[in-house]
């Protein structure tokens, strides 16, 4: 399969191993009898895999096993596991459309680490949040949908 790829000009300086530059090429070798279209799409969905690895490793403590207990580390990795799911479903549903492939760093540093004041009036809490906070628009309805 090949797709057209736009002319970087850093990429420009890196050796090819074909001379055409125009496309990126992938391999994909399967027994399904389809159209090669569909096996381009049945198969890159899973390519994208070394990306949410690699949003696993640095975002979430996945670098090295703590323990050198077997039973310690399943629970620990599926705990990671939970909150990456967690993480996911919140984006999903909480989180407008253009928000959806952020990656946990992002969503840590403009939803969670903010300045905001918990108040109680009557039987309710309101969260306050600071008047020029950018990223309002976006928090208020996530909010609303996680309720």
């Amino acid at each position: 399969a090949r797709r057209p790829i736009p002319e970087d000009p850093t990429e420009a300086k890196q050796l090819t191993l074909f001379k055409d530059t125009k496309y990126a090429y992938h391999v994909f070798i399967t027994n399904l009898t389809t159209s090669a279209w569909r096996v381009y799409r049945f198969y890159s969905i899973r390519a994208n895999i070394e990306k949410h690895i690699r949003e696993l490793v640095y975002d979430y403590p996945l670098a090295r096993i703590p323990t050198g207990d077997w039973t310690a580390n399943v629970a620990f990795f599926q705990t990671i596991l939970f909150a990456s799911n967690l993480v996911h479903w919140f984006k999903r549903l909480c989180l407008p459309k253009e928000w959806r492939f952020t990656t946990l760093d992002t969503i840590r540093t403009d939803f969670l680490m903010l300045p905001a004041k918990l108040i109680r009036q009557h039987t309710k809490n309101i969260l306050k949040l600071p008047h020029d906070y950018h990223y309002q628009e976006a928090f208020i309805p996530g909010r609303e949908k996680g309720k």
